[in-house]
């Protein structure tokens, strides 16, 4: 027993220009890992007894649980290095080679910790609202101090080094008001006669969505005259921008059914194909006839320009109703 009792007390490692025994060093390990587990069960106390209890917000709640943490961390490495016997001022040169890794290879670290402490105190973002960064949509559901977790609507989690938070442009959705507008533009034919029923049939089918919010009441707006087009604009306000994309879809189902019920017709861009010359082309003229029209020169000066057989085979399906002045005309219906 002596010989164990005098190992553990003998001085082995030398730290700082202080000596070190085994015992010191395993209760040092022994406060650490005290102060650790303390730390833990005494925030779950604390939410459970009085946090969640209060009216207190997500975020600052937060700040309560990771400020005390960090003291409990805090407090118990002092009392470990007490332990030890280690005068602190001793580890100022250790501290100076830890600073300049820091500066060199922690860089990123150090960011992201800076980053969290100011997201967790300014509280640009909290846990629960909805966020676009980048082409990241989703919710948040935990900020921690190097990162931020962000579920995105496929349930997928995604880790977020809080830096970006800071040094990029953040949407967000819920900040102080989550009510938001949307604008969902639709195209339809020109006809003046059935722009009023083109508006009424928007405001009617907005007025019978459940997420779309009666007060700011639903508007539909006349952008512009497109090409070929009257553009139609309906705003909505709807209460959080978490439903947004199944709201749209959910309406533009509804304007693509009523509209063709009631034969307007939604328009898209669309190419018109015109001959300079009176031709008649069907798909019964051969290839050869075809090049001769099209290029007095010949086969094979078409050829020499990148023309194929197989092209003149294609385009000879243009026209086959035997129509003069042929319009390839793919204006898109719904």
């Amino acid at each position: 027993m002596n010989k164990i009792f005098h190992l553990l007390h003998d001085k082995i490692i030398t730290l700082g220009g202080s000596k070190l025994s085994i015992l010191s060093i395993a209760v040092a390990i022994l406060v650490l890992v005290f102060s650790y587990l303390l730390s833990r069960y005494s925030i779950k106390f604390l939410k459970k007894e009085y946090l969640d209890k209060t009216s207190i917000s997500k975020g600052t709640k937060l700040i309560i649980v990771r400020l005390i943490k960090i003291f409990i961390l805090i407090i118990g490495a002092f009392v470990s290095f007490q332990i030890l016997g280690i005068n602190l001022s001793s580890l100022a040169i250790f501290a100076g080679i830890i600073s300049l890794g820091i500066g060199f290879g922690i860089q990123n670290i150090l960011s992201n910790f800076i980053s969290g402490i100011i997201i967790l105190f300014e509280q640009p973002i909290t846990v629960g609202d909805y966020v676009s960064i980048g082409e990241l949509d989703g919710v948040v559901t935990e900020i921690r101090t190097r990162s931020t977790t962000v579920t995105t609507r496929d349930n997928i989690s995604v880790i977020v080094p809080n830096s970006n938070f800071i040094s990029q442009e953040v949407i967000n959705w819920s900040h102080e008001d989550p009510k938001i507008r949307i604008h969902i533009p639709v195209g339809i034919e020109e006809t003046a006669s059935k722009l009023d029923l083109a508006r009424d049939i928007l405001l009617q089918i907005a007025s019978e969505h459940p997420k779309v919010l009666k007060d700011p009441k639903p508007s539909v707006w006349f952008e512009t005259f497109g090409n070929s087009t009257f553009n139609l604009t309906l705003l909505i306000w709807i209460e959080s921008a978490v439903f947004r994309h199944y709201v749209v879809s959910d309406i533009n189902f509804e304007i693509a059914k009523r509209y063709a019920a009631n034969n307007i017709d939604i328009t898209y861009p669309y190419t018109n194909l015109l001959f300079k010359n009176d031709l008649s082309i069907n798909s019964n003229n051969n290839a050869d006839t075809f090049n001769k029209i099209l290029n007095p020169g010949g086969v094979n000066n078409m050829q020499g320009h990148g023309y194929h057989e197989d092209d003149a085979n294609h385009t000879g399906n243009i026209g086959q109703n035997g129509n003069e002045n042929p319009v390839d005309n793919n204006k898109g219906k719904q």
